[in-house]
């Protein structure tokens, strides 16, 4: 028996250090007013025992963190306790019920909560009112999203709008980042679970724009609230929702597509959105024509949903614009279109272009001189930078023969939200001496003032980009841990990177070769269960007879659809303390073996021994004879 003891809890000194870190799926709602607190959700996986969070940037904090307890299922009886108690709560009466016989309590599931009902607040017992009635489908569960814990955040009245990350961390670290907002304008939350008992609240009325909303889907949920607005006025509705969960590995499509409309008080549908150009997160703009309260409906365009499809419809009044997210290219000299198509063009140097195709059927020409043998490379920036452009480069000769002609390029690294690489890059060894031309045309054939370009001319460059596959390492104190990263090598670049950091966290250490892949060696030099760290991590590398140097980009992997792989940058690599496991479960058995051997000492015969003269130096012996 003793020896089954002990093997036991070798197994589980071996595997509880490979606990999994903890994981945050979805937060509702995603943000907070500046100069008010609100209660968030958090739903996700090894959420048990968390200690607290950080978001970036300054005016924002968590106040108080409070684990959800599994919900058992409960027998009748106890389930008829709970609802008439919980009845009696709403009436505004929270004393707690007589119980029943004793023979029938002894029956009952245990938690936490259901013996303090009066004591928590509507969040909490929401909760609770939807594990006693919901039915639970295991088809629809995820077991990535099935534990909770409810996060108090408070945000300063001079907190900066925009948007933050969020981590959580516990004694088996931190988790990867979750994106928070905060906000100048007024939020409205769709109502929480109503149980049946309950009247079923009113739809929620928005009284003024500017606000926010928040919101969740469920399967086959669609959301409704009533906005009031004025006459003749031109409004702006921005939904986020796929953004906070870019790709879902078990889903098709993988993503959240929200679908977005507006009734006007006469019951006639006068906008809708389903997307941003290529973006599946919808932009809707619209002028009311009369004043009063109008319908705004959220759902899924596939009528799916599940916890992590949150949402939030940020509602301004006036016309915003598209906004372009990106800018490729920044180290490099920039020439505006107008510019560069009235001159041939020297590229011994690279440079870039920066224009817009602005009517459909556009195509811009460039001319640039070119030599026998010279590796030309021509790299569009559009997609990638967020502009709705699906570029096209065709290659021209000084005789008018077209060389090459490029649409999309497909890259080893899916890297960022964007589901398809549509920006083409062409590279060619040029076949003679002359003025060449580069055409840049749109596969759709359409334009406009948002298809916006950046175009970079010149000899093919060598390159590298190393990034993460997780934003964090979680290592126990005085420890050691290690990090995946992935190394984008273009140009043929086939040098060593050295990777290095502040010492402390990351030693110094060299990827050879044209690895694609390294396994990066981190520290923790804490000596105790500590605060979560940022620390920052370079790369560099001899390109050409010259230092290269770069940070290491921090990221996270996400699956997309059972198939595709994408990095997401974040802002930060960060460094996780977590407990040592092994060590402390290495104590257990030494007490445990230590408790049975009472017994055994009670039974050498030294006490009577003891009596003669010479015997006490030598009884000791006949015990260990028998333990033999």
């Amino acid at each position: 028996m003793m020896k089954k003891y002990i093997f036991m809890v070798a197994a589980v000194a071996v595997a509880l250090p490979v606990l999994a870190a903890p994981y945050a799926g979805y937060l509702y709602p995603t943000g907070v007013k500046a100069g008010s607190t609100v209660r968030v959700l958090v739903g996700g996986q090894t959420l048990r025992g968390i200690r607290g969070g950080i978001i970036s940037g300054k005016g924002v904090r968590i106040k108080k963190v409070m684990a959800v307890p599994g919900f058992p299922n409960v027998p009748g009886t106890q389930h008829r306790y709970l609802v008439k108690w919980m009845q009696g709560i709403e009436n505004g009466n929270p004393a707690k019920p007589p119980l029943p016989d004793e023979k029938i309590t002894n029956e009952w599931r245990k938690c936490e909560w259901w013996d303090k009902l009066d004591r928590l607040g509507a969040l909490e017992l929401s909760l609770i009112a939807q594990s006693l009635f919901v039915r639970r489908n295991a088809l629809q569960q995820t077991p990535s999203l099935r534990q909770m814990v409810i996060l108090d955040i408070e945000a300063d009245a001079n907190a900066a709008p925009g948007v933050r990350e969020l981590r959580l961390y516990s004694s088996l670290g931190v988790s990867a980042p979750k994106l928070f907002f905060v906000d100048k304008y007024e939020h409205y939350q769709e109502p929480m679970y109503t149980a049946p008992y309950k009247k079923k609240p009113d739809t929620v009325q928005v009284k003024s724009v500017p606000a926010v909303i928040d919101g969740q889907i469920m399967p086959g949920e669609t959301d409704s609230f009533i906005v009031n607005l004025k006459a003749d006025t031109a409004y702006t509705f921005i939904l986020t929702g796929r953004r906070f969960q870019p790709f879902i590995g078990d889903a098709v499509p993988g993503h959240f597509q929200p679908v977005i409309r507006i009734i006007d008080p006469e019951g006639k549908e006068v906008a809708f959105a389903d997307d941003e150009y290529f973006l599946p997160d919808p932009v809707m703009r619209f002028k009311s024509r009369k004043a009063g309260d109008y319908l705004l409906q959220v759902r899924d365009n596939l009528y799916r949903g599940r916890q992590d499809f949150v949402y939030r419809v940020a509602m301004v009044p006036g016309t915003e614009k598209y906004k372009i997210s990106g800018h490729s290219f920044a180290k490099y000299d920039e020439v505006p279109e107008k510019e560069a198509r009235m001159r041939i063009l020297y590229i011994g140097r690279p440079l870039v272009i920066s224009g817009t195709l602005a009517n459909d059927g556009a195509r811009d020409v460039f001319r640039f001189k070119g030599t026998r043998g010279m590796k030309f490379a021509a790299h569009l920036a559009a997609r990638r930078d967020g502009s709705p452009l699906d570029g096209v480069l065709t290659l021209i000769a000084p005789d008018g023969k077209v060389i090459k002609r490029v649409d999309d390029t497909a890259k080893e690294l899916n890297v960022g939200e964007i589901l398809q690489q549509t920006d083409p890059e062409l590279n060619v060894t040029l076949p003679q001496d002359g003025v060449y031309k580069i055409e840049l045309t749109s596969l759709n054939r359409d334009g406009g003032r948002d298809h916006r370009y950046r175009l970079r001319l010149g000899v093919e460059e060598m390159d590298f980009n190393v990034y993460t596959v997780r934003s964090m390492c979680n290592i126990v104190p005085r420890g050691s841990g290690r990090v995946n990263v992935k190394i984008e090598r273009t140009g043929g670049f086939k040098g060593d990177i050295r990777i290095f950091g502040d010492r402390r966290f990351v030693p110094s250490q060299t990827i050879t070769g044209d690895k694609k892949e390294f396994s990066l060696l981190l520290n923790n030099p804490a000596k105790v269960f500590t605060f979560p760290q940022n620390i920052v991590i370079y790369a560099e590398a001899d390109i050409n007879g010259r230092k290269v140097r770069k940070k290491v980009v921090p990221a996270d992997i996400f699956n997309q659809a059972f198939a595709y792989d994408h990095l997401l940058p974040v802002r930060s690599f960060c460094i996780g303390s977590r407990r040592n496991w092994r060590r402390a479960v290495k104590k257990k058995p030494e007490t445990a073996v230590k408790a049975p051997a009472k017994p055994a000492a009670a039974k050498t015969p030294a006490k009577p021994a003891a009596a003669k003269a010479p015997a006490p130096v030598k009884t000791p012996a006949k015990p260990a004879a028998a333990k033999k």
